[in-house]
């Protein structure tokens, strides 16, 4: 991280934030996110910035509370009066982060640092109409203790067609009763602080991005396995995105044009062979055969079989089950090996439903995206499971909303 940015002003004073300008700021304070709990010394030499305005822009982030000084905590033999160590004051305020999927809501309040604090997760029904999924936003929150004003900023996280700049979600194909629905709007009205919106996806590759390792660079493709199939492209910590916001619909990839008829009006979408939905609707194929009889009584009670359940029986041992899971396996390593060949990423982080999904069926994949890889392609190659697993697109919309709270913060005084 040397060499981020460089400072040319005189050394003789040490300049406030203005003169600096927030845009380097905002770069101490991510390297400080990144680096810290650090040392002044450490960081100057992370930097190329000159010792005074290395020293106004710490001080002016002190000030401002966003970032806080603590004691080096000492081991061993090591004598003299601890140094401190520069961190970020994540504590300082909270936000709160929406993630609207078809079949789920999940609310959690977090620090700036993306931390949880208290989380909510419901099952929804993806008929309804948005007005009754924000009765049940206000409720769940509610009974959260979020009371209006309470946190900073709003973040939501929203599947399909968005108009991002103006908070307004288009249409959803796995929630036909939203149309041109103003998000924002409604959030900000009930929270009374600013809200933001974004594509699930996108929000999913910000978290990534967000929680990420210290060493982590270059290209890294986060592949969500939601309702739908979708993946982002993440190049050095740049989210692409495609013209109106509109891109990584990996599920809607035609891999058989003669396969079964999927919701966007076409056949053979990657989505039919992967989503849960389609999962349930093989199991119910197989016990109209006379098969998977150990779900028959349940499909016969009026329960539904989740994918959970398909997992967690194909890992017993039962052949349905497994074969349902061994053709997921197979057509999803088609999916990213067709990524893999067309962008060369240096990592595969898998997140969404995936909590299901052992280590040993990761080691299944692996094998078949390498067998779909060009050689150059697969060099190298990280493939993992996200820390997060379906808490991805929540936690990347509560830390672009912490974010854009900092932003605001470090601007109102950089243009005074």
């Amino acid at each position: 991280m040397t060499g981020i940015l460089h400072s040319r002003l005189d050394e003789k004073s040490t300049p406030d934030v203005k003169a600096l300008g927030a845009y380097n700021a905002l770069s101490v304070l991510e390297l400080v996110r990144v680096l810290g709990p650090i040392s002044r010394a450490d960081l100057a030499r992370r930097t190329s910035f000159k010792s005074a305005a290395l020293t106004g822009l710490v001080r002016y982030l002190i000030e401002e509370g966003l970032l806080i000084e603590t004691e080096e905590t000492r081991t061993g033999a090591r004598a003299g009066r601890p140094g401190r160590l520069l961190q970020v004051n994540s504590s300082l305020k909270s936000v709160l982060g929406i993630d609207i999927e078809p079949d789920h809501l999940r609310v959690a309040v977090t620090d700036l640092g993306g931390a949880i604090l208290s989380y909510r997760q419901i099952v929804c029904n993806r008929q309804q109409d948005p007005e009754t999924t924000f009765e049940l936003i206000k409720s769940v929150s509610r009974d959260m203790g979020v009371k209006s004003g309470d946190v900073v900023r709003v973040g939501a996280s929203c599947a399909g067609l968005l108009d991002e700049p103006n908070g307004i979600v288009l249409s959803s194909t796995n929630l036909p009763k939203w149309k041109n629905v103003p998000v924002r709007a409604w959030l900000e009205e009930i929270f009374a602080v600013p809200a933001h919106i974004g594509r699930s996806i996108h929000q999913a590759a910000w978290a990534e991005h967000w929680f990420r390792d210290e060493n982590s660079s270059g290209k890294m493709l986060v592949v969500t396995l939601r309702t739908g199939v979708g993946f982002a492209l993440v190049d050095n910590g740049i989210v692409y995105q495609g013209r109106d916001r509109f891109d990584g619909e990996l599920g809607h990839t035609v891999i058989d044009i003669n396969g079964p008829l999927c919701a966007c009006g076409r056949r053979g979408c990657l989505e039919m062979f992967l989503s849960p939905a389609s999962m349930t609707r093989r199991i119910k194929d197989k016990v109209g055969q006379g098969r998977a009889n150990r779900l028959a009584p349940l499909l016969a009670a009026g329960l539904e079989v989740d994918p959970e359940l398909i997992y967690r029986m194909a890992r017993e041992g039962d052949p349905d089950c497994r074969g349902i899971v061994d053709d997921l396996v197979y057509y999803l390593g088609i999916g990213i090996g067709n990524l893999v060949n067309l962008l060369n990423p240096d990592s595969v982080v898998l997140c969404g439903a995936i909590d299901v999904v052992n280590e040993d069926l990761l080691t299944v994949l692996r094998k078949e995206i390498e067998r779909q890889c060009l050689p150059q392609s697969w060099k190298n190659l990280d493939v993992r499971l996200s820390k997060h697993a379906e808490r991805s697109a929540l936690l990347g919309a509560a830390v672009r909303a912490a974010q854009n709270h900092v932003n605001s913060v470090v601007q109102s005084h950089a243009t005074k």
